[in-house]
């Protein structure tokens, strides 16, 4: 339907008797607004809508085409990520609006946009399709202005609402950074963020700077999935994690760690973390993937340290990484050259495909080296308790098959044996020389 023709219905609508009224807080005041019965048929959903923005952002990125939620194609794709938002907490809408009707009112434009109740709207077609009535009815006010009228008044009236007052009904984890990030462009600032969205000033920039690492992450040439936000799911704790040492150890200044490190190294640690992330969110091989915590270790800020609080065990740690992802990352194909592969393909389908495949190659090594290290770590941290590390050190030798091929004919094996012996008996003189002075 032509936008023409929808404020030609909403003018005519306004002329009615409302069917109540809802009080909002709009243009600097509260007002108290009128609340009228709007045909859903001459309305349209706000495909920037807070709750759906990684989606919507991430489409365009993929297909190269922005969703015109004027059509009945829009309106089905939006529809969709609508649902997929929040499966739960949709059905029991649902469920809720089937037995008892629209109980929280909306807001829409002059012609007819959604500004706050987009899931609500899309429920209601669902329940209107089970129950087979037509037409049907979304209770709302309506504006006086279209959304280009006042762009800034009402994304701070739809932010108000959605992240706000409406948050009852959980958003997915990256959409709040997206909304500040939007916010942030439209040149609104961090204070009236805050406020709009019930959150301190130094919360709205502590999301800003997550987002900033987000987007970095995405960017990278390895990638190159700037602006596909879906590929960001279930990764919120990590980024957060790693925002907040970042921001601990900036200046050179933390106390955790006990060398002089750099802005080189501080991006050398990030990278690793990208790393790691990319690893744990989408390999397939392990039972707890997705969920590993072990990534903390990396760069945390405890007493108990890290290793990027280790000069010693921080570089045999980052180099072993580097050199051994650089050889994964350079037989990885480009995303060119998987879509050429499979022309048909979603590419949403395909990038998932392409990470969770280098996942599963780098799981070993990222495994192997977590693992040497946070021994490493534990063995720092317990340099005063000698027994326990030698009854540890003994386990782990008399566990070695001296019968393989690799203890016999690897030199480096050799080499070890060596320097384990010459630690020995250093460790016998040491022992000795004290007992003689002792007595």
């Amino acid at each position: 339907m032509e936008k023409e023709a929808r404020i030609k219905y909403f003018e005519g609508l306004k002329k009615k008797k409302p069917y109540s009224h809802k009080d909002i807080y709009y243009k600097g005041k509260k007002q108290k607004l009128p609340v009228y019965e709007i045909d859903l048929d001459y309305l349209i959903y706000n495909q920037w809508n807070g709750r759906i923005a990684s989606l919507v952002k991430s489409h365009a990125q993929e297909t190269g085409e922005e969703i015109d939620a004027s059509t009945e194609e829009g309106a089905a794709i939006i529809e969709d990520f609508l649902w997929r938002s929040n499966i739960p907490a949709n059905k029991a809408t649902e469920k809720s609006i089937f037995d008892q009707g629209q109980n929280e009112y909306g807001i829409v434009t002059k012609d007819g946009v959604i500004i706050d109740g987009n899931r609500r709207s899309m429920i209601l077609r669902r329940v209107a399709e089970k129950k087979k009535e037509s037409p049907v009815y979304f209770l709302g006010v309506v504006l006086d202005e279209v959304l280009d009228d006042d762009p800034k008044e009402i994304m701070r009236l739809e932010t108000t609402y959605q992240m706000g007052e409406d948050a009852k009904v959980d958003y997915n984890a990256i959409e709040k950074y997206l909304k500040c990030q939007d916010l942030i462009e439209l040149g609104f600032s961090s204070k009236e963020i805050g406020k709009m969205m019930g959150e301190s000033e130094s919360k709205i920039k502590e999301y800003l700077s997550i987002m900033d690492l987000m987007n970095e992450y995405l960017e990278q040439d390895q990638l190159g999935y700037g602006g596909i936000y879906t590929r960001l799911d279930k990764t919120e704790g990590a980024f957060v994690d790693l925002n907040g040492y970042l921001k601990r150890y900036e200046g050179g200044k933390s106390k955790m760690v006990q060398w002089k490190y750099d802005e080189t190294d501080l991006n050398d640690l990030k990278m690793i973390y990208f790393d790691y992330i990319r690893g744990i969110y989408n390999s397939s091989k392990s039972a707890d993937s997705g969920d590993s915590k072990d990534y903390r270790f990396i760069g945390r800020t405890s007493k108990k340290g890290s290793f990027f609080s280790n000069e010693k065990i921080w570089e045999k740690f980052r180099d072993k990484h580097f050199d051994e992802i650089e050889e994964i990352n350079q037989s990885e194909p480009s995303i060119d050259e998987i879509r050429k592969d499979h022309p048909s393909e979603s590419l949403e389908i395909l990038l998932k495909g392409r990470d969770v495949a280098w996942a599963n190659r780098a799981d070993s090594v990222l495994k192997r080296n977590m693992g040497r290290s946070k021994s490493a770590l534990e063995n720092k941290n317990n340099r005063d308790r000698p027994l326990e590390l030698l009854e540890s050190a003994k386990d782990k030798l008399d566990s070695i098959n001296t019968k393989s091929k690799s203890f016999l004919e690897d030199d480096d094996v050799y080499t070890m044996v060596n320097e384990i012996r010459k630690l020995s008996e250093e460790f016998k003189r040491i022992i000795l020389k004290h007992d003689k002075h002792s007595k």
